[in-house]
């Protein structure tokens, strides 16, 4: 059988057989299980029978006791019950399909609303997903569940000017935990056929605190208009705020020492996307609003700011005790 669990014709089988005086072996031949099986079976469904010409008691086995059983043990280990009503669907299937948010987060958001709806995690709304239990499927999640594998120690080099320049001035970045002002940055980009204009996302590694400025072209000169339009705005507080930008080795970000006047730039290795794993995270549950691989043709300076409150707004659990950055 191969794994499988005996049916009632497979019981009824056994009993047939060992009225019949089969032996155990010859029986397991006959059902398609092991004879350790057999045995198991045997001694589970065994019951005590009333012989109406001796009157005495003997040990029969009996299919119809070994079904109730498997039946009772199938119910008490069949999961634990569905906890949804209509209602908690509808809220799930508007935060999560409408308002792009994880599952995490919607639970969050129906908690703190103090409605009187059933109490579930957010692994449980993954298994109603995945089960159809709601109106959604996996492309609606902003990101499946996966098994993260453990990377190597967080670190990036600073690089010299020019592109072309060896990695070799490596000296490792300076974040203590409990403070704030070290920035990830990247940039996202729509189609290829679309037009040059992208979106400079910047991520604050304590807070989360996000920016998201329109760059009109993919090139280094644009994310220097950006930075200084930054330092107008923070003022004397920009050198407070900007310890560190960290990026990855894209041509935009080429102009080392022109983006040293703002901050230490540093830059993660060749295909370790993962050393910023602030930025990349953060815009992952996000990448609806931020129309990666679409057309940016339309994508405005008001799109960036609604795209940045909602990112700020967005719920998320973060250890308090830090203000975000303002302006």
């Amino acid at each position: 059988m191969g794994g499988q669990h005996l049916t009632w014709e497979n019981r009824i089988a056994i009993e047939s057989l060992l009225k019949a005086k089969v032996s155990a072996s010859q029986i397991a031949a006959v059902v398609g299980c092991s004879k350790r099986t057999v045995y198991r079976e045997i001694q589970r469904g065994q019951c005590e029978q009333l012989n109406g010409t001796t009157y005495e008691m003997y040990t029969i086995y009996s299919a119809q006791k070994a079904q109730n059983r498997a039946d009772q043990m199938n119910d008490l280990h069949k999961g634990r019950p569905v906890k949804l009503c209509p209602e908690l669907a509808a809220h799930l299937e508007d935060y999560i399909g409408t308002q792009h948010y994880s599952p995490a987060a919607a639970v969050r958001e129906i908690l703190l609303q103090g409605l009187a709806l059933p109490q579930i995690s957010a692994n449980t709304v993954y298994r109603y997903i995945y089960r159809g239990y709601l109106h959604l499927c996996g492309l609606d999640l902003p990101v499946g569940r996966y098994n993260v594998k453990q990377k190597q120690e967080n670190s990036a080099r600073q690089k010299p000017t020019g592109m072309t320049a060896a990695l070799t001035n490596a000296r490792p970045r300076s974040r203590p935990a409990e403070d704030v002002g070290f920035w990830e940055m990247d940039t996202v980009v729509g189609t290829s056929a679309g037009p040059s204009r992208c979106l400079l996302v910047l991520t604050e590694r304590k807070t989360r605190f996000e920016i998201v400025r329109v760059l009109e072209s993919k090139t280094a000169r644009e994310v220097l208009r950006v930075l200084r339009e930054l330092r107008q705005e923070f003022g004397e507080d920009f050198r407070k705020l900007f310890k560190t930008i960290t990026c990855d080795n894209g041509c935009e970000f080429a102009a080392a020492k022109e983006m040293e006047q703002f901050a230490p730039i540093y830059y993660c290795h060749p295909y370790s996307s993962w050393e910023r794993g602030t930025n990349e995270n953060q815009n992952k549950p996000n990448s609806p609003l931020l129309q990666k691989g679409k057309s940016m043709a339309c994508v405005t300076a008001d799109h960036a700011e609604y795209i940045t409150l909602w990112m700020n707004n967005y719920p998320r659990r973060l250890s308090a005790g830090v203000a975000p950055p303002t302006s």
